[in-house]
């Protein structure tokens, strides 16, 4: 058992996918959100972080609200801190159906002190597929309420450490219906 919570970051409005709830797409016959799920069976715990609890109550998870409403992912991150049971949280946006069991387990058993624990994939940062330590609450309070929302910038203030080593692919994020039809191709 990791004992770390798996937030699942489902609050986006999906204005790029002609507002359809990409928690809901299909792939490989489970919906994105499912899929993602079922990757973090080995964390203590999974949360959904969503602005509409009604539609995810079939999960049978615990859901939670934005308290800093409109201010993007990071208002995500903060909830799933404020709101797990666990001092380190791995936040994963609903958005990546090919992350796999493998990679969460991986940053989940990751030893070593830090603030933030982020890929590096392609030479980019993945902070949507990190986790995040309780201790940063009150930086990402002071972020949001400045209004400033880069998670990027946030993270780089902060005791990071960096993990590399992962393909490229399984970071993928579906954001638009032609990365969708792609995806549909490639099964």
């Amino acid at each position: 058992m990791i004992n770390k919570t798996l937030a699942i970051l489902a609050g986006g409005k999906s204005s790029r996918m002609n507002y359809n709830n990409k928690a809901f797409l299909n792939y490989k016959d489970k919906t994105f959100i499912e899929h993602i799920i079922s990757c973090g069976k080995g964390y203590k715990e999974v949360i959904i972080i969503a602005n509409d609890e009604k539609l995810y109550e079939r999960f049978n998870l615990r859901v939670f609200k934005d308290i800093y409403v409109g201010n993007g992912p990071l208002s995500g991150i903060h909830a799933a801190l404020k709101n797990s049971s666990t001092d380190k949280v791995l936040c994963v946006a609903c958005d990546m159906p090919l992350i796999n069991e493998e990679i969460l387990n991986i940053l989940g058993n990751y030893k070593g002190g830090y603030d933030v624990l982020v890929p590096k994939v392609d030479n980019k940062l993945q902070p949507l597929c990190s986790i995040y330590s309780k201790n940063i609450l009150e930086k990402i309070e002071h972020s949001l309420n400045k209004n400033e929302n880069k998670i990027q910038n946030l993270i780089a203030s902060l005791d990071y450490k960096i993990i590399e080593g992962f393909e490229v692919e399984k970071f993928s994020n579906i954001n638009t219906p032609e990365e969708y039809k792609y995806l549909e191709e490639i099964k």
